[in-house]
C-alpha cells in the first residue's frame, strides 16, 4: 500500500482502528479522483501506485506498472539521469519541482508532460520514494508551435510586401514615372516611413518568433566591439539628427579590445536600444554610448536625456509586447530582444531611470 510511503503521523492513542481505515480510504479517495495523473515510486524506482487519471495518460493500466521500474516503463531503460523524477527528486531531493518532459505512451507515440515532481520522505527525515502528478501537454504544446509557425510565415510574407511596395516608392520618387509635384513627394515621404515602420516591426517579430523558439543562437567569433559599436552608432544616426539630437560614442582605450560573441546579435541589441533612447528623447536631446572595462568584464552604456520611466513600470519594460508609452510606435519587442541577446551571451542588462531624468541601460559582457 503506497500510504506506507507517505510521512506518517503519530496519531494519538485514542484513534481507532476504523479512523486509521478511513485515513487510508480519504487517501484513496483523493488520488483516484485528483484531476492529474499520480504516480508513486519506492525508493528504488519501482511503481507502487497509479491511478484513474495516470492510465489514461499514458495508456498503461494500473496491474501493468505497480512492480515494475518506471525508467524500464516509461524512458525504455534509458539512464537514469535522464528521468527528471530520478534527478530532482532521488538524487537532489528538491522540496516540489514542475518540469516539462517527454515519454513514451504503451502504444509507442511520445507525450509532452507537465510533471511536478516531489521525494517521499518519512518522519525520521529518511528518503522513501517520489512521486508524481502528471498532466498531459501534448496538444497544447502542438498548438503552441503551429501557432508559432503560422505567425512567423505571416510575417516573412508581410516582410517581402514590404520590400515589393518600398521598390515601387523608391521608384515614383526616382521620377521614373514622370516629373511629381511637392505635394505627391511629401505623400511618398509618408509612405516611406510607414513603410520602414513596418518593416521594423516585423523584424521584430520575426527575431521575437526565433527567439521563443529557441532557434536564434550566437554565432561565436573574435571582433572588435569598437567597430561593431561605432557601426552601430553611425546607423542610427539620422534618425537622431531628424530630431537634433546630439549622439555621441565615448570608448576607454583600453576597452576597445577583441571580444568572442555573435557580432550581428550584439549591434542588435545596441540598435534597439539606441533606437529606444532616440523614441524617448525629445528634440534638442544628448544620447551617449560608453563603453569601458570592469573588472572581468566589459560595460556598454546607452544614457538619454529623455522622459525616463516610472518605478513601477521598471521591473515589466524588458518583458514582450510591453510598452510603458502606448501613444509612441512600436512593437514592444525592442528591450526583451535586448535582453535575450545579453542573456545569450552570458552577460546582463540593467536599468536606471526616473520620470524627467531620462535612463542609462547598462549591458555587462563577460571578457
Amino acid at each position: 500500500m503506497v500510504s506506507r510511503l507517505i510521512p506518517q503521523v503519530e496519531l494519538p492513542a485514542f484513534f481507532t482502528y476504523n479512523q486509521r481505515m478511513a485515513k487510508e480510504a480519504l487517501y484513496e479517495i483523493i488520488v483516484n479522483n485528483l484531476p492529474y495523473g499520480f504516480m508513486a515510486v519506492d525508493r528504488h524506482g519501482l511503481i507502487v501506485d497509479f491511478n484513474h487519471a495516470a492510465e489514461q495518460i499514458t495508456g498503461f493500466s494500473r496491474d501493468e506498472v505497480l512492480g515494475k521500474s518506471h525508467v524500464e516503463i516509461f524512458h525504455g531503460g534509458s539512464p537514469t539521469q535522464e528521468c527528471p523524477l530520478w534527478r530532482h527528486a532521488f538524487e537532489h531531493q528538491h522540496k516540489m519541482l514542475a518540469v516539462e518532459h517527454v515519454i513514451t505512451k504503451k502504444n509507442g507515440e511520445t507525450a509532452v508532460l507537465s510533471v511536478g515532481i516531489a521525494p517521499l520522505i518519512d518522519k525520521d527525515g529518511s528518503f522513501v520514494g517520489g512521486i508524481e502528478l502528471l498532466r498531459d501537454i501534448t496538444e497544447l504544446k502542438k498548438k503552441e508551435r503551429e501557432r508559432k509557425n503560422i505567425l512567423s510565415m505571416f510575417a516573412h510574407d508581410m516582410k517581402n510586401s514590404v520590400l515589393i511596395a518600398s521598390g515601387f516608392v523608391a521608384r515614383l520618387e526616382n521620377e521614373r514615372e514622370g516629373a511629381l509635384t511637392e505635394i505627391q513627394r511629401a505623400d511618398l515621404d509618408t509612405v516611406r516611413q510607414e513603410l520602414n515602420q513596418l518593416e521594423k516591426l516585423i523584424f521584430d517579430f520575426l527575431q521575437f518568433s526565433r527567439f521563443e523558439a529557441e532557434e536564434y543562437k550566437p554565432s561565436l567569433s573574435p571582433f572588435d566591439i569598437c567597430d561593431v559599436l561605432k557601426h552601430a552608432v553611425e546607423s542610427v544616426r539620422c534618425e537622431a539628427e531628424s530630431k537634433h539630437q546630439t549622439l555621441t560614442f565615448v570608448a576607454e582605450e583600453s576597452a576597445c579590445i577583441t571580444i568572442n560573441a555573435d557580432a550581428e546579435m550584439l549591434k542588435r541589441a545596441i540598435i534597439n536600444l539606441l533606437d529606444n533612447a532616440i523614441k524617448y528623447t525629445p528634440a534638442q536631446g544628448k544620447i551617449t554610448v560608453q563603453l569601458r572595462l570592469t573588472p572581468g568584464a566589459i560595460s556598454l552604456q546607452v544614457t538619454d536625456s529623455g522622459v525616463g520611466i516610472a518605478p513601477d513600470q521598471l521591473p515589466l519594460i524588458f518583458d514582450a509586447f510591453y510598452r510603458a508609452d502606448k501613444t509612441t510606435k512600436g512593437s514592444g519587442l525592442g528591450l526583451f530582444i535586448v535582453k535575450t541577446i545579453v542573456n545569450a551571451h552570458g552577460g546582463k542588462v540593467d536599468v536606471k531611470s526616473s520620470p524627467g531624468q531620462g535612463s542609462t541601460f547598462t549591458i555587462i559582457l563577460p571578457r
